[in-house]
């Protein structure tokens, strides 16, 4: 290699490190920890238009929250009402679908792993991970628009879910044994909806749409299907599909 060549490729080189370096330098870290005392429950409310969210619930605060960014003006904003033991805490981004860039977007929330807390979830696209097993969170809604969701729910103290799920695949975890009762309305739209049940909890599934069924493990009870620990278990999970032009995959 000449001198020349040489001359060209550091200069290359260095190019491209002050390149990585600007782009570093662009990055915004928004970071808020709000602490559990004199928190008995509460509700979270979280508010994403795009990016990656990822959650879960094994912390000591009742939340920590770490959001990077990648323009000043996608800086989320955070409001927290407590009153009587009780917080209610929405956390909130503008719209950043505006013709710039939302890759740069990943939020990282830890939920609190002993206040009994509801979840509010509403997504515009990106990818969302939600690991709540083992969790108190007792109320989950989560409407998504062109997102894939991971959730996980197995042994956590949930009873409710509310689960919209536009444009994308849904991956819905209800393993193990549960020791109360749970119902999960699923609505999804266009993409996979797969589930994971439990074998020693009884499962009572209701489906519609007009995509492809694989109900593998389930029986036919007429107007909705069933697992073989309904009837014989103490506690019941209740699911009701609708598929829409996606399909609905079961798996114990």
């Amino acid at each position: 290699m000449n001198t020349t060549t040489m001359k060209k490729t550091s200069l290359l080189l260095y190019l491209l490190l002050t390149a990585h370096v600007l782009l570093a330098q662009q990055r915004h870290t928004f970071k808020q920890n709000i602490p559990a005392t004199g928190i008995n429950k509460g509700t979270v409310r979280i508010e994403v238009p795009a990016g990656v969210l990822q959650v879960k619930a094994t912390g000591s605060n009742f939340l920590d929250t770490q959001v990077q960014y990648g323009q000043p003006s996608w800086k989320p904003s955070l409001h927290l009402n407590k009153n009587n033991g009780v917080a209610d805490l929405r956390l909130t981004q503008k719209d950043i679908t505006d013709g710039e860039d939302n890759n740069d977007n990943k939020w990282t929330l830890n939920l609190s792993k002993n206040i009994p807390t509801a979840l509010y979830l509403e997504m515009g696209a990106g990818e969302s991970s939600l690991d709540l097993s083992n969790s108190q969170v007792r109320q989950l809604d989560v409407q998504a628009g062109a997102v894939a969701l991971d959730i996980n729910l197995s042994k956590s103290q949930l009873r409710q879910a509310d689960i919209k799920a536009g444009v994308g695949e849904l991956n819905l975890d209800l393993r193990g044994d549960w020791d109360h009762d749970l119902t999960v309305d699923i609505a999804g739209g266009i993409g996979e909806i797969n589930l994971k049940l439990p074998q020693h909890t009884g499962v009572r599934l209701k489906t519609s749409g007009l995509g492809s069924q694989d109900l593998a493990g389930l029986k036919d009870a007429g107007s909705y299907y069933k697992n073989d620990a309904l009837g014989k278990a103490r506690h019941t999970i209740t699911l009701n599909v609708t598929g829409a032009l996606g399909s609905i995959n079961v798996t114990e």
